[in-house]
């Protein structure tokens, strides 16, 4: 019985990683569709009329992007779950130590979109007036860029926390595992120089990096999760 219990356990297991992998993909897909075929942003040397306008055609468009990004946050979530048990899974503490700092990445990370998606549904969601209040909606647009500053961070402790237990455990290609490490690094340089990054600085390179080596990692760790259990 105890033995049969056991292989219940790991088939659950499977399937959580196996989902996790999935749902990890699906998020990904969502990004890009969302940031770089939806959604397009308002100018800076816009008139009043010129915001107006763009928060009038806009309006449906940011709906659907801010409806769309709780469905990635879901998967994220489920995807770090999934992680977690792949890693962690039967090994030691030291192990599971860097796993629960991936899982406080992945709700730090999590409750940073959350609140930045509810900022940008207040600047959009009554166009009407606050399309009135010109220096009202800035603000609110403006400070999700700075909101980014805590993303970055998060998404470190994300890839440093999985990154490592995955090493140890040797769940995953070194190389795999080398690409989250550095992406970790690069987040945390972004946060750093922040300041300057937000102002057009040239050490928006360290977030290009973060970016494309966060993608890279993410692809490949959903691959992976998908075709091993």
């Amino acid at each position: 019985m105890k033995e049969e219990s056991t292989i219940e356990n790991r088939k659950k297991h499977s399937v959580l990683v196996r989902i996790g992998g999935l749902v990890i993909l699906l998020a990904i897909i969502i990004h890009i569709i969302l940031n770089i075929i939806l959604k397009t942003f308002p100018s800076t040397d816009f008139t009043l009329t010129e915001l107006q306008s763009y928060l009038s055609n806009e309006s449906s468009t940011w709906a659907l992007v801010h409806g769309m990004r709780y469905v990635a946050i879901a998967c994220i979530a489920i995807f770090s779950a999934g992680l977690f048990e792949k890693t962690c899974s039967n090994h030691s503490w030291k192990v599971i130590g860097w796993g629960v700092l991936g899982l406080i990445g992945t709700a730090l990370w999590l409750s940073n979109l959350m609140i930045t998606n509810g900022i940008e549904i207040l600047a959009f969601y009554d166009f009407h007036s606050i399309s009135e209040q010109e220096s009202l909606f800035w603000l609110l647009f403006n400070l999700t860029r700075v909101l980014f500053n805590a993303e970055i961070v998060s998404w470190a402790l994300f890839s440093l926390g999985f990154s490592m237990a995955g090493w140890i455990s040797d769940t995953f290609p070194k190389w795999i595992l080398v690409l989250g490490l550095l992406g970790s690094l690069f987040c945390m340089l972004s946060a750093v120089f922040i300041v300057s990054i937000l102002n057009d600085g040239w050490e928006v390179i360290f977030t290009y990096i973060a970016a494309f080596t966060g993608l890279v990692w993410q692809v490949s760790i959903g691959v992976l999760m998908m075709k091993k259990s």
